[in-house]
């Protein structure tokens, strides 16, 4: 029997969403505070708050993304791939210098489902099902393809939007053309306005719309008999025999990021500019604080993608667009605290000194061991030389491992010993998958399932019938003018 819950990820018709954070909801109070504010000063007051519906509904999440939250906080995961993670929340390490770094406490990107941990992989074996012969519980063919609903608070939002817009064009431009002066010529700019939102809109809608549809429309296959040619994969990043990397960031000792197969980091500073603007014709100082980019690194290695019914050996280095969610860990640290460091003291010139500088700041992405992955690109034979690597097609005598002490919450059935034929090659050893576009078909590797991924999407009403509409909407009230 299959204890995993049966969620209906079919959103439906209409759902009208809410912030599951509370920045989220910090956001949105601000957001409706402006747009109160705004009507006391007319007639432009109506106009920011029609716009500030437009910001409200960039902040509201998918149906799906408040589902998953709330899932992923009933099923933790096994210990064994808890202790792989790093602590989550804000570690304050010196107050007195700001120096702390945070780890993010919600992962949209992270299972949703519990995950089989090290203790359950057969890493002598790493291309062979798991032990229990069963698919990860996340995988698209056992929970199938998400659906978000038609219209949801995005879309809501931008009706209310389009329908202020147009009323307010409407009474704008009867009452300029009847009115001897020019006080309400500004809302002759209406048209334009919303005519503006609609193209950017459906830009934008284009291009998430069709990386929508190629993954909700490609059917997921399973590692163990995916064909050779254009395919899409969902499953578990593992370690191949030569493992991960242990990222130093910058090169500090301190801000080390363990079993990672792609990352990339980046090293900014805040710095304070004091530049002379003319105000009223006479000159003022402005100062204003900005975060400037100083250097940055990345670095792949492979990795196996394993779904519980074989792995697929990966190289993420083929891939252009690698998508790796939001940063594992964030450092921060004030100017003076970096010069007392005594690291620093012996790396003259890595540290950043120019101009006046406030704060330093790094942020790594990453891929690491044991999270989820979503694959799309094309699967090909590997190089003839590999094959004579371990595990491809070596046979050698391997005793069935045991299936007692598996990770609590994985949804496997308890038997003495794995039914695995172990001393056996498997044909998906001799597979590889690569970056390379197909017609129709871009090439992606992204950190979360398919499950995940696909939550943060929008309908196709939304993403292009909507802001199509807006567009057309802003042709007709050029008609009134």
């Amino acid at each position: 029997m299959d204890p995993k819950p049966q969620v209906e990820f079919d959103q439906g018709f209409f759902k009208f969403t809410v912030p599951y954070t509370w920045q989220g909801w910090v956001w949105w109070v601000i957001i409706i505070g402006v747009m109160i504010g705004a009507l006391f000063f007319q007639p432009q007051g109506y106009i920011i708050s029609l716009c500030m519906f437009i910001v409200l509904a960039m902040l509201s999440p998918t149906g799906l993304e408040s589902k998953l939250h709330a899932m992923r906080k009933k099923n933790p995961q096994p210990e064994d791939l808890e202790a792989q993670a790093l602590i989550s929340g804000t570690t304050v390490e010196d107050w007195f210098y700001g120096k702390k770094s945070y780890v993010p406490t919600s992962d949209p990107n992270s299972w949703v489902y519990p995950a089989p941990g090290p203790k359950s992989w057969y890493l002598p074996r790493p291309y062979h099902p798991d032990p229990s012969n069963e698919l990860l519980p996340e995988h698209p063919t056992k929970i199938g393809t998400p659906k978000p609903a038609v219209i949801s608070s995005y879309g809501l939002f931008l009706l209310i939007f389009l329908t202020g817009m147009s009323s307010l064009a409407y009474f704008g431009v009867a009452s300029a053309q009847s009115s001897v002066d020019s006080s309400d010529d500004r809302l002759l700019l209406l048209p334009y306005i919303t005519i503006g939102v609609g193209v950017i809109w459906m830009v934008l809608g284009y291009f998430a719309q069709r990386q929508q549809s190629v993954m909700m429309d490609t059917s997921t296959a399973l590692a163990r008999s995916v064909a050779v040619g254009s395919g899409e994969l969902v499953g578990q990043v593992r370690p191949t025999f030569s493992g991960g990397i242990d990222v130093l960031v910058d090169h500090h000792p301190m801000r080390m990021v363990p079993g990672c197969v792609a990352y990339r980091w980046e090293y900014e500073v805040e710095i304070r500019e004091t530049k002379v603007v003319m105000r009223n014709g006479k000159p003022r100082r402005r100062t204003q604080n900005r975060w400037i980019d100083v250097r940055s690194n990345e670095r792949s290695v492979p990795f196996i993608l394993h779904d519980g019914t074989g792995g697929i050996y990966v190289r993420p280095s083929t891939f252009e667009r690698q998508d790796f969610g939001g940063f594992v860990k964030q450092w921060t640290t004030t100017h003076r605290q970096s010069l007392s460091d005594g690291y620093w003291r012996l790396q003259h010139g890595r540290l950043y000194n120019g101009g006046n500088i406030l704060r330093h700041r790094w942020t790594i992405h990453a891929l690491r061991i044991g999270d989820p992955v979503y694959a799309l690109g094309m699967v090909k034979p590997r190089p003839s030389e590999e094959l004579e690597w371990p595990g491809v097609n070596d046979v050698v005598d391997f005793e069935p491992p045991s299936l007692e002490g598996n990770d609590d919450g994985t949804f496997w059935s308890q038997e003495e010993k794995s039914k695995v034929n172990y001393n056996l090659p498997v044909s998906n050893a001799r597979l590889h998958m690569v970056g390379t576009d197909t017609p129709g078909m871009p090439a992606m590797l992204k950190r979360g399932t398919e499950l995940a991924n696909i939550a943060r999407l929008r309908s196709r009403s939304e993403l292009m019938f909507i802001p199509f509409l807006t567009a057309v909407a802003g042709c007709f009230m050029l008609l009134w003018l």
